[in-house]
Order: structure tokens, then sequence, then C-alpha cells
């Protein structure tokens, strides 16, 4: 898992009623949409094989996998997809045919979605706190505690389990755990003996909102971190702090980046600490993992509610990608229609609700530049086997 990047986004007011119900988060469409996989084949079955042998034995994956009222054994489910590595040549028509296609309950109206972007950040860091890097990447800490309601015969009275909290003991009573200002400014943690690498604070910060990172020593080491836990808190995006600054058609992760580097350190951090939400670290020895166990594949992992939406299931996603004329530009010059199977594998603190998507697009600049103005409408469809 990871907490994905929704900083872009000034939340509007939504014409329909928030999703309640797991059962109504998608239905069955009647007429099909024109299906087209605009990516290339081989990273369509790349992300396809891995993502069968993690699911067979995820327990982020629901069993029976929910599909609004549809319902389906995961291991049927499996079954469908390894069929489609038979059919290498028409694998496009081949699941056309032989999947149900549901649209989701969406922003405004059915299928609809705002979907944003996030990638995974390659920066510099030291093994040692300076004055450039002065912030930790930490692992756990030995006292945040997760309760997870799946152990417990809690429900809501849709029959969904309660799901998980995080916090400490103090008195033998469990509170929430410390916020980010707490760990950042009060250094309430001892930082060093949880360090997994010391970055620049803003990097620190930005490969906490995308989930995993990779960093670069001086001596030619290269470490990737991956999200290991976070403190519970709810997560808030900078964009709504920044709004009386930053124009809204302005708004990105680029354009809040540049402004937060004008300030002194001080007054970064009290913008930082605006967000409370903090995630924990563990070292990968893989590519970055999504919070389902799989690896992430560029333009193939979505991030999406795991209140409403079964990970491990196969989606299609009709949307727009930025395009630039130079790897420095900050607006891109044009969005091209770019629709594709995904793979919903990921979720994320900031991706709620039945019309939020996140789209991983990959690692480094490249990747940094198309998802920091990623906040675009699209559609999105999950498919089902039929019979």
């Amino acid at each position: 898992m990871r907490y994905l990047l929704s900083l872009l986004i000034l939340l509007s007011s939504c014409t329909r009623a928030p999703l309640k119900s797991i059962e109504n988060s998608m239905r069955p469409l009647k007429k099909r949409p024109i299906v087209l996989d605009s990516l290339s084949k081989d990273s369509f079955f790349s992300a396809l094989v891995k993502h069968i042998e993690v699911m067979k034995k995820s327990s982020q994956v629901s069993d029976p996998m929910i599909f609004g009222e549809r319902r389906i054994e995961k291991n049927k489910y499996v079954a469908a997809l390894q069929e489609i590595l038979k059919h290498n040549e028409d694998w496009q028509t081949w699941i056309y045919e032989r999947f149900d296609f549901f649209e989701v309950y969406g922003q405004n109206s059915w299928a609809e979605v705002m979907s944003t972007g996030y990638y995974e950040p390659i920066v510099r860091g030291s093994y040692k706190k300076n004055g450039e890097f002065s912030q930790a990447l930490m692992s756990t800490p030995n006292d945040l505690i997760t309760l997870n309601f799946k152990n417990f015969p809690y429900k809501f009275s849709s029959g969904e389990h309660l799901g998980a909290l995080q916090g400490r003991i103090v008195n033998q009573k469990f509170v929430p755990y410390f916020s980010r200002k707490e760990i950042d400014s009060d250094n309430i943690l001892n930082a060093s003996s949880l360090a997994i690498a010391w970055v620049d604070p803003l990097d620190a910060f930005f490969i906490q909102i995308q989930g995993s990172g990779v960093i670069v020593f001086d001596n030619g080491d290269r470490v990737r971190v991956g999200y290991d836990s976070q403190n519970g808190l709810t997560y808030a995006a900078l964009g709504k702090l920044l709004k009386n600054i930053i124009p809204a058609d302005q708004m990105s992760m680029q354009s809040i980046k540049a402004h937060l580097k004008t300030l002194a350190r001080e007054e970064q951090q009290k913008i930082l600490n605006y967000n409370p939400s903090y995630v924990f670290f563990k070292k990968l020895d893989s590519n970055a993992l999504t919070f389902a166990g799989m690896e992430v594949s560029a333009g193939r992992t979505i991030a999406t509610d795991l209140r409403f939406f079964p990970k491990g299931a196969l989606a299609f996603l009709d949307i727009e990608e930025p395009q630039f004329d130079s790897p420095s530009d900050i607006v891109p010059k044009s969005w091209q229609r770019l629709p594709r199977f995904v793979f919903d594998q990921d979720t994320g603190g900031a991706i709620k609700g039945g019309g939020r998507v996140d789209l991983y697009f990959g690692s480094g600049d490249v990747a940094a530049q198309k998802a920091g103005v990623m906040k675009q409408k699209g559609l999105l469809y999950y498919l089902v086997p039929r019979n």
C-alpha cells in the first residue's frame, strides 16, 4: 500500500450523494463501451503474470470478490485471468467477449471518475543526518499498534467490517498516534533509531505521499523504501491550504513544490504539518509494492477506495494523459486519450469514494512530470467473468 497523491485536487461539491454501500458501488453495463487498449501488449501481459501469482496468495484480495451486488469466488476470478494468458494474439477481443462490464458509481454520473496520478520518486540522501539531509525516512515505531476489526465480529449495518485503526496504548487506553507536527516539529520519536535514510524534508514529505521511493547515496548505493504502516490520522491535501496562493488552474504537485522551496525550513514545515498523516517505511528488495502485494506496473496499476472496490480486479480505464514539449515544463501542451486495461491493486488515504482513482505512472522524472499535473475526468469499468 502507499499514500497516494491528491495534492493537486481542490475538492468541489459533488452533485451526487456520497457512496455509502458496497452494493451500490457499481452496476452491470447494459451497452458495453468500445474497448481499445492503447498501451503495449507486452506491458499488459507482464503485469498480468505478476498480478496472478500474487493474487493467489494475497490476503488483501477478498474472497468472495464483490462487484456491487455481484459476488464471485476468488479462485474463479483467478482462473478467468489465467485464461487470458492463452490468448496472446486476440486478447482484447477475448476479454471483451467473455467478461461483463460494470460501471462504477462515479463522481457526478455512472462510470465517471476523477483521476490523479502517483509515481516513485528518486532522490538523493545520506546514511547520517546533516544540514542538507535533515529528515529521516523512518521504519515503524514499536509503539504503533494496528487494531484490525476484521478479527472481531463488529460490522456496519451493510455487513462490512469496520476496518482498522492505528494508535498507541497510554495508561491501558488505546489513543490516537502522534501527528506529523509531533513527529517532525516536536521530535517526539527517536528518529535516529528509526531512520532508514536521511533526505531533504520536502523529498521526505513527497515520498510519504507517493508511498515509495528510491534513495541514491553519494557512494553509489541505492535503497528502495516502500509503505509499511501509517499513523492512522486523516490525510489532508496541501492544495486546500494553498488555494489562496496558487490559482486553481495552476494547482499541481510541481507548483506546490515550487512554492514550498521559496520558504524557509520552518515555514515549510508549518505548511507540511497541515497534513497530520504520517507514513513509515520498510526496505524493499523488489520494485515498489502495492497494498495488495503486487509490484506496481507503470500505466497499469490503479488505486481506489478499499471500502467499495475489489483489490485484484481487472478494470478498463478510459482516460487522458498529459503531453509535454520538454522535461522541464510544468504545464502540458495537450492531453492525449490513452484508454487501457488496468489492475486494481492499491489504495490510499486520499482516494475516497466512488468517483476517485489514482493511476501509477512509474519511476523518475518523466513519471513525476505526468503524475504531478494529473487531474482528469475519465471512465472506469470493472470486468467480471461471465457465468
